[in-house]
């Protein structure tokens, strides 16, 4: 391990070592393909890949309202006969908006599919990838406050309802501030925290020690909070820059920087849990194939 590795573990360490024995370190993914719930055979094959990788939890885009409830409830049924656990995957930027029905329509999907469905058919949580920053048409300061809003109320309706809500989150939300309770400016990454039973952390960099860097507000936060944090990694060629995927690093280089976050994450001790995610299963399978071929 390189001395700039050990202080970014060794850092990580110190600012959670209050924390009590948290979980095992989880592993997730994005499964962005709701169609394979009609089709077993793809979604077999493709389970069989993810748990041969450890994954332990998949967030899967639901589509409940175009699919058949048996089929889904068979995916899941499926899923956590592998001890894959699943999450309703859902999200569109435009539910911000004020007078949008979007997410109203989904959250009764939601419960009236888990109403229906046996214990081992359920999905876990719902896990919502809202990104506000997509919003090109919202000056920043009201698509923040817009967001924030959105989740205290999405928040307030799942848990009141029993269930359990995740988001999708970039790591550079350190400066934005909204109006909270009776604070004109307050963290917006506080009020995530109070608000959310996981933050997956979208901390899309190359190697364990940029991951950890970028994660540093997070994690510390995490450190006194009950709330369980993921983080990220990319295995897309998303045009957005080298350092942000795994892509032309391959995925043995990859698996190996991995390892490091999830020991790192062993030994904070995270209060409330801790995993790693990879987004997402698609171009996590090229990756795969890929670095094959080169062996």
């Amino acid at each position: 391990m390189s001395k700039q590795l050990w202080v970014s573990v060794l850092f990580l360490s110190v600012i959670l070592s209050c924390g009590t024995v948290g979980a095992k370190v989880s592993k997730g993914v994005w499964w962005w393909n709701g169609g394979d719930a009609v089709q077993p055979d793809v979604a077999e094959r493709r389970m069989e890949f993810l748990s041969k990788r450890g994954v332990t939890e998949i967030y899967f885009w639901a589509e409940l309202k175009k699919h058949r409830p048996e089929d889904i409830r068979r995916f899941v049924k499926m899923a956590n006969a592998r001890g894959m656990r699943v999450a309703c995957l859902s999200g569109d930027v435009s539910w911000i908006r004020p007078g949008s029905r979007g997410f109203a329509v989904i959250w009764e999907q939601y419960l009236a599919y888990q109403k229906t469905a046996a214990p081992d058919e359920r999905f876990y949580a719902l896990h919502l990838d809202v990104e506000p920053h997509q919003d090109e048409k919202l000056d920043d300061k009201r698509k923040w406050q817009l967001y924030a809003d959105f989740v205290l109320r999405v928040a307030a309706d799942v848990h009141s309802a029993g269930e359990k809500i995740e988001w999708d989150i970039p790591f550079w939300l350190d400066n934005k501030h909204v109006a909270y309770g009776d604070r004109p400016d307050a963290p917006l990454l506080e009020l995530l925290f109070d608000c959310s039973d996981c933050l997956v952390l979208m901390s899309y960099r190359d190697s364990a020690k940029a991951m950890l860097d970028v994660s540093k507000t997070e994690l510390e936060m995490a450190a006194k909070r009950k709330t369980r944090i993921v983080l990220g990694a990319e295995t897309g060629n998303t045009g957005e820059g080298s350092i942000v995927t795994y892509f032309e690093e391959g995925a043995e280089k990859m698996d190996a920087e991995l390892a490091i976050v999830v020991k790192a994450l062993e030994e904070a001790k995270v209060p409330g849990g801790a995993g790693i995610a990879i987004h997402h299963l698609g171009c996590w399978e090229k990756l795969v194939k890929a670095s094959s071929k080169k062996e």
